[in-house]
């Protein structure tokens, strides 16, 4: 079949080239060669047009392309802006509303994210803490980034070993800069163990023009302490023998103008504890003397933000005695964490 429609072709060309004599007398020969010439000449298309359209196919890929770049810059840093809306959203709160001091929800938490932070992102929820800090752990031991684990179901482990410890700065509410709010962490302490010191929420006045101001709980050996620090040493306000191994506290701290409310509830079995701390209060614990210099109720104008620490610590009269034969890692769990206006 090709090869017929190549030699018809072919005796086409040759009429068209070489026209018989019959085409000189004959109208409809020469009408029909004519026609012939015409469809010859426009089989192959013209270079200007092709030349022309190819230029605009390239020009449509590369606006194409340009289009693409586009939505996908749109995409990227989608979480970002969303993270500062909802920071934005929550500072706004912060001038129009007050929370009442009641416990939040058990159900009301907000959980971690399943993967691990971006080293030295600050922007995000939290960042660990790293290295050692030679006032309160003992030689060799230090905060470690690697010993804040995520978890797929949302918690994130803080993990203890005999020379490292996980601590993580709350970084979203420090940039914040709030002078009150309702700070919450739920988190479970699976084993008590002598020399070490678990922190699962605590306010501190880092980087402000009044540093070092803390509101701490502290437990250890089943004790829980709840401290205050002005930046020269700290002075225990209350101490309760509780223990709270395998159990799943709520921890709160609620800072108003002129109040703090520290608050530790077992949501395993019903145990609740409560601290109030006024100036008037701070002052009076002051002026019992043994203090520690300058002790003083935190200025209601001074930015704080939340910490959480897991730490081996160098006073075994306070803490215990670390046993370098204790089964690591040791660890707390924190389950979600929640904090309001």
């Amino acid at each position: 079949m090709i090869r017929s429609l190549m030699a018809a072709l072919a005796l086409g060309l040759a009429l068209v080239l070489s026209p018989p004599a019959q085409a000189q007398t004959d109208p409809q020969v020469a009408e029909l060669l004519q026609s012939l010439n015409a469809a010859v000449a426009a089989i192959e298309p013209d270079p200007v047009e092709v030349e022309a359209l190819t230029q605009k196919a390239a020009a449509l890929e590369a606006e194409l392309a340009a289009t693409r770049a586009q939505l996908a810059s749109l995409e990227t840093g989608r979480a970002e802006r969303l993270a500062e809306a909802q920071r934005l959203w929550r500072q706004l709160g912060t001038f129009l509303m007050v929370t009442p001091d009641v416990p939040p929800p058990a159900t009301g938490l907000t959980l971690f994210p399943t993967q691990s932070v971006a080293y030295q992102n600050y922007n995000q929820v939290y960042h660990p803490i790293e290295g050692a800090q030679p006032g309160k752990m003992p030689d060799g031991f230090s905060f470690a980034f690697g010993n804040l684990v995520p978890t797929a179901d949302g918690a994130l482990i803080h993990r203890l070993t005999g020379t490292t410890g996980a601590a993580i700065k709350w970084e979203a509410e420090k940039k914040l800069a709030k002078t009150q709010g309702h700070y919450v962490t739920e988190a479970t302490i699976p084993r008590v163990v002598p020399g070490v010191v678990y922190n699962p929420l605590w306010l501190y006045s880092e980087g402000s023009a009044e540093g070092g101001h803390e509101f701490d709980f502290e437990y250890m050996q089943g004790r829980l302490e709840y401290n205050l620090h002005n930046g020269s040493g700290g002075y225990r306000m209350k101490a309760v023998n509780k223990d709270l191994s395998g159990h799943r506290v709520r921890w709160e701290i609620v800072r108003r103008p002129g109040r703090v409310t520290m608050r530790a509830t077992s949501l395993t079995d019903g145990w609740t504890d409560e601290l109030v701390i006024t100036p008037a209060q701070v002052a009076a614990w002051a002026a019992q003397g043994g203090t520690p210099p300058n002790l003083r109720f935190p200025p209601d104008t001074v930015p704080m933000f939340p910490v959480t620490e897991l730490w081996r610590c160098r006073w075994a009269d306070w803490c215990g005695t670390w046993n370098p034969a204790t089964p690591v890692p040791v660890e707390m769990i924190l389950h979600g964490y929640r904090f309001d206006p």
